[in-house]
């Protein structure tokens, strides 16, 4: 089915790095639902599926601890597929794996009460606010260093439009003319993907791409949401066979790269304070750490701190789903207890994330695009302000 699927050494080393292994003891693990049941199911064709399978997260770092390159959470996602689940987890799966579909209707979210609870949908984590966009008119590049593409995911496009907005003055600033894609209301995948739902994955990917086009003189496609990326990136061209029109490069490895050294250099006589950064599970694999990191320190961050999390419990939809708020809460509070009551920002580039951190810590999540665009327009005050002071 895929490269490397047979491959496993049994070494658990995905065992190891799997945080919800750690944290629920009725979870048998990666090696289990992944190498091992898919070898057992290639000899027994209809093999039932294993109890809590559901409980993975799909954060792919059992495949970043992997020394065989097995596919661990790709094999997981489609021994996902292979559960019985009621009509009614059936029904909220589907909406689940179809945040796009939510993104044209995005009151939906809130949700509450008894509808919520009767189709399994937790009470108690907190949920997005819609918060649209204005969607600009196509760019003119005349006299531009380049094209560059703002892949407006679902969630942003839905609840965090000004993230979208404040990167695509940032990346205008820079030299660049913007062009928001896809035009219409499309997901990545990797929702469907997760859910154990890989063939709906590949059918929403191929829509997305089609709507994408060829994109003539983009230089590359520049993303807001880090799990957009890596499916973008990896999924993509590895598991959905969709050809990638441009290079994926996330905002914050593009603003270190193509923001000139003047813009960093008028940022650092506004006070930021305390600056904590998570690096989603997601970008990890697909990126490494160090971005966020460097983003927040080369615009003069008073204070950083990396959050020392492997993955933050939020998973997409999955600390939605009532059966695995307990789990997504003890993922969480390693958080809460780093952070400890302080006050600060955590930069995060996640939607989902970035509510699920915020309400486990108290912290304000911020989108690194948004803050980076608030601390430029910060400095731009503070020196109108010294002007008008010599002036006077």
């Amino acid at each position: 089915m895929f490269d490397a699927d047979d491959a496993c050494l049994k070494c658990s080393l995905c065992v190891t790095a799997c945080p919800v292994y750690r944290e629920d003891p009725q979870f048998p693990g990666p090696k289990v639902l992944g190498p091992e049941w898919h070898r057992a199911a290639l000899a027994l064709p209809g093999l039932t599926a294993a109890d809590h399978v559901d409980d993975c997260t799909f954060c792919q770092l059992c495949e970043a601890a992997c020394p065989a390159d097995v596919p661990v959470a790709h094999l997981i996602a489609h021994h996902k597929a292979s559960q019985a689940k009621s009509p009614v987890v059936r029904l909220r799966d589907a909406v689940l794996a179809r945040p796009h579909l939510m993104a044209r209707a995005p009151g939906l979210a809130g949700l509450g009460g008894p509808p919520a609870r009767w189709v399994g949908l937790s009470v108690e984590t907190r949920r997005p606010r819609p918060q649209p966009l204005r969607w600009p008119a196509e760019p003119a590049a005349t006299g531009a260093r380049g094209i560059v593409a703002l892949f407006v995911d679902c969630f942003t496009r839905a609840y965090d439009g000004g993230a979208a907005e404040a990167a695509s003055r940032l990346l205008k600033a820079w030299g660049y003319a913007v062009r928001w894609v896809p035009r219409e209301s499309r997901c990545c995948g990797a929702a469907a993907y997760a859910a154990g739902q890989p063939a709906t994955a590949r059918r929403i990917a191929a829509a997305t791409a089609e709507d994408l086009g060829v994109n003539h003189g983009v230089q590359a496609i520049v993303t807001l949401n880090a799990t957009c990326d890596g499916t973008l990136r990896d999924e993509w061209p590895r598991y959905f066979h969709q050809d990638v029109p441009a290079p994926v490069v996330p905002f914050a490895a593009f603003a270190l790269a193509e923001a000139p050294p003047a813009f960093w250099d008028s940022l650092v006589a506004s006070p930021s304070g305390l600056v904590f950064v998570h690096t989603t599970c997601r970008a990890k694999v697909s990126q490494g750490e160090g971005a966020l990191l460097a983003l927040a320190r080369r615009a003069g961050a008073d204070v950083v701190e990396r959050l020392d999390v492997e993955c933050c419990g939020a998973a997409g939809s999955y600390a939605f789903k009532a059966e695995h708020h307990g789990v997504a809460q003890r993922l969480g509070r390693r958080a809460a207890g780093q952070v400890g009551g302080r006050s600060g920002t955590l930069l995060v580039d996640s939607g989902t994330c970035a509510l699920h951190l915020s309400q486990m810590t108290g912290l304000y999540a911020e989108h690194p695009a948004r803050w980076l665009d608030q601390r430029r327009r910060g400095s731009e005050a503070n020196l109108g302000r010294s002007t008008a002071a010599r002036r006077t």
